[in-house]
């Protein structure tokens, strides 16, 4: 009997360490998330209400798809939340092939007049410009109906055209190869070389879109080397939808190597484009941008992507200042996905790049959280938080128009943050982690361990 007793309480033992250790997590699952940030958000009359989300917000949320950030009222309660993005989403303008003729070559321009369906048109002494080199482009026609032009994209030998600026370029539209009229431009092409780097811009963008069926380019004889150079001429059409985006300037982290520096983007950061800040004209950067995902800096491959090249410059020139264009991430940016990944920034200019002056924009794409404001007030946003949080979406679609005429649709606005409880660098935290676990997981095999020895024994000593 006493050994039976005996087995019995060690078996009973070990079924409660056991349950106890699968039990573990789902009662740290249902304690309170702790939060580590909250903003307050001012009053406004209505119960269904909006606040557009400012840069501090999304840059310290810890998860992907904003789901560690919460409306809570006076109360501490959650109310009915959802995050979408503000304004229209920024569609790829249209483009088409233009063909092109040069005007030192009088087969082509025969070929332009001999395409040209009208009886009254001018002759090819008419057509020519003694005085300066020209290049006449044709537009788009499609059933009946001419392609609208915001810009053309000129595509020349790089070879053949190593520096060109162009200084008094003339650009004229007609109808009918006859009436010119001049268009005006805000944005010029050209290819120089400066501090050894070739810095080029393709675009020639019109201050306001145009529907002709010729265009004229003309200048000086520094147009000769461009006309001889060019290999084909593409007309791009205005953006049928602007998305509004907001530049934040951010600091980047540096290394051990002078010339590498570093950024950790935050999960729920819908970055779009990037650009260095560039304080005053004369600078130039050139270098490669890799990525990896951060959980890589702890396992045994660290190494990042496949590198991407980019330029950047502000400087001083006869046209005025030339900025390059903001360019694009190599990985697809969207306010929904997951964006949690380290970009490395490798500068290969001769000089290396000062600590202070290590500071990218990023454009990135507007945020918005609406919510009903149930309960009492004052309400606010808590965000920033590691653990798993259930969500409490709207009850109906944000975009269904009817709720909002009903309802009515108030903005209010996002105060300070206030710090709740400091955060643990995600390096510190994602290292001792899977220590602690395995640490808890020994400590109870040990207990288990000793607990059994200890009843084996008893049970041995028993008569």
């Amino acid at each position: 009997m006493r050994r039976l007793f005996v087995l019995n309480k060690l078996t009973k033992s070990c079924r409660n360490l056991v349950l106890g250790l699968l039990c573990l997590p789902s009662f740290s699952q249902a304690a309170e998330p702790v939060f580590h940030y909250e903003a307050s958000l001012t009053e406004a009359q209505g119960t269904y209400r909006r606040a557009e989300l400012p840069w501090f917000v999304l840059a310290n949320l810890l998860q992907a798809n904003q789901a560690d950030l919460q409306v809570r009222n006076a109360d501490n309660q959650v109310v009915p939340s959802r995050v979408s993005p503000i304004g229209d989403l920024q569609l790829r303008p249209e483009e088409r092939s233009l063909n092109f003729f040069r005007g030192d070559d009088p087969s082509q321009v025969g070929v332009l007049l001999q395409l040209e369906p009208t009886t009254n048109k001018p002759k090819l002494e008419q057509l020519a410009l003694s005085d300066r080199p020209y290049l006449i482009i044709q537009n788009s026609e499609l059933e009946g109906q001419l392609f609208e032009l915001q810009s053309l994209n000129l595509t020349w030998d790089s070879q053949a055209l190593r520096q060109w600026l162009p200084k008094n370029l003339k650009v004229e539209s007609s109808n009918d190869l006859q009436t010119w009229q001049v268009v005006s431009t805000k944005r010029l092409p050209y290819v120089l070389k400066e501090q050894n780097t070739v810095v080029e811009n393709h675009s020639l963008e019109f201050t306001t879109a145009l529907k002709a069926r010729f265009l004229r380019l003309s200048a000086d004889n520094e147009f000769a080397p461009l006309v001889a150079a060019l290999q084909s001429v593409t007309g791009l059409a205005p953006e049928q939808a602007q998305q509004r985006l907001a530049w934040q300037p951010v600091s980047l982290t540096n290394t051990t190597d002078p010339q590498q520096f570093t950024y950790l983007m935050p999960p729920s950061l819908p970055v779009k484009y990037w650009r260095m800040h560039l304080a005053q004209p004369g600078d130039l950067y050139a270098g490669q941008l890799q990525s990896r995902n951060p959980d890589q800096r702890y396992g045994a491959s660290a190494n990042y992507d496949t590198a991407v090249n980019f330029l950047d410059y502000r400087l001083s020139s006869e046209l005025g200042e030339l900025r390059a264009p903001s360019q694009t991430l190599p990985s697809p940016y969207a306010w929904y996905s997951d964006q949690s990944l380290e970009w490395l920034w490798t500068f290969t200019q001769p000089k290396p790049l000062p600590n202070h002056q290590a500071i990218v924009e990023f454009a990135w794409q507007p945020l918005e959280i609406k919510f009903i404001a149930q309960g009492k007030a004052p309400f606010r946003l808590v965000y920033g938080s590691r653990e798993q949080i259930d969500p409490l979406a709207l009850p109906f679609e944000d975009s269904d128009e009817s709720v909002a005429k009903r309802f009515g649709l108030a903005t209010v606005a996002v105060g300070a943050e206030r710090v709740l409880k400091p955060l643990d660098p995600p390096n510190a935290y994602q290292q001792w982690l899977p220590y602690v676990l395995w640490g808890v997981l020994l400590v109870a095999v040990m207990l288990l361990l000793g607990m059994a020895r200890h009843l084996w024994r008893d049970l041995n000593t028993t008569p």
